[in-house]
């Protein structure tokens, strides 16, 4: 049960920190006190969304620790970017280590859920649902919690990494704007479903198709195939990597 809650947390984790939080608002909670409130409002509501499931007083508690944990690293995060100028190197630095210092906080909560035996049972709609039916609840739980992951959280990781390295290209004629980022996502979602497959020699197949479009311009700028080649072998680790530690 304890990593049924953990993996709920780590949901509700992705929800509020990605999902529920606008490009806008990310930019602006680190210039506003009134921003990292509002974030973390929305953050708590994530939070107590996801334990419904399992809700009790008890665990609701918990959900307020964490949200309340969020808020406090955040705020850090706010009073630095004040006093220290952030350069791109350090931004992407700032990135890890919030969502690292995020995401330890969830596992120390659960893992004092756990050490307390705090009791953390299913709501009786859905343990009758249970009762009667074959259901895995935690490889459902799972699935969401990749799925979220390897969309919005990696597209935004990935971006990070690599604008220091984006190289100074005019747009294609007839691209579409936001497609690569698109494809990223299709990539990692065909990554994804291979490896569930036992399908690891497919993978390369997957990547020398997204290769070929990009053959030209690979072929004929070096600094472009250096940024291309980076940014598919980090796409592909990070799904990779996230599969093996949740599965």
């Amino acid at each position: 049960m304890a990593r049924t809650v953990l993996t709920l947390f780590l949901i509700g984790h992705i929800l509020g920190d990605f999902y529920l939080q606008s490009s806008q608002l990310a930019i602006n909670k680190d210039e506003s006190f009134k921003k990292i409130l509002k974030h973390s409002v929305i953050y708590l509501f994530s939070m107590i969304f996801v334990i419904i499931p399992v809700f009790s007083l008890n665990l609701l508690k918990w959900a307020f620790i964490i949200s309340i944990a969020h808020f406090i690293v955040d705020l850090v995060k706010f009073f630095i970017k004040k006093k220290i100028m952030i350069d791109e190197k350090l931004d992407v630095l700032a990135y890890f280590i919030d969502q690292i210092v995020h995401i330890l906080v969830i596992i120390f909560i659960t893992m004092t859920i756990y050490l307390l035996s705090e009791p953390i049972n299913y709501i009786y709609c859905i343990q009758y649902i249970l009762d009667r039916l074959p259901v895995d609840v935690l490889g459902i739980l799972s699935w969401i919690l990749i799925l979220l992951i390897i969309i919005r959280p990696f597209s935004i990781t990935i971006k990070k990494v690599l604008y220091q390295y984006r190289p100074m290209i005019n747009e294609e004629k007839g691209g579409y704007p936001n497609v690569g980022a698109l494809i990223g996502m299709l990539e990692r979602c065909i990554i994804l479903l291979l490896l569930s497959a036992g399908q690891y020699s497919a993978i390369g197949f997957v990547l020398t198709a997204k290769s070929i479009a990009r053959y030209s311009k690979i072929a004929d700028d070096p600094t472009f195939s250096e940024y291309y080649l980076l940014g598919t072998l980090l796409s592909a680790m990070l799904v990779i990597v996230t599969y093996l530690l949740i599965f």
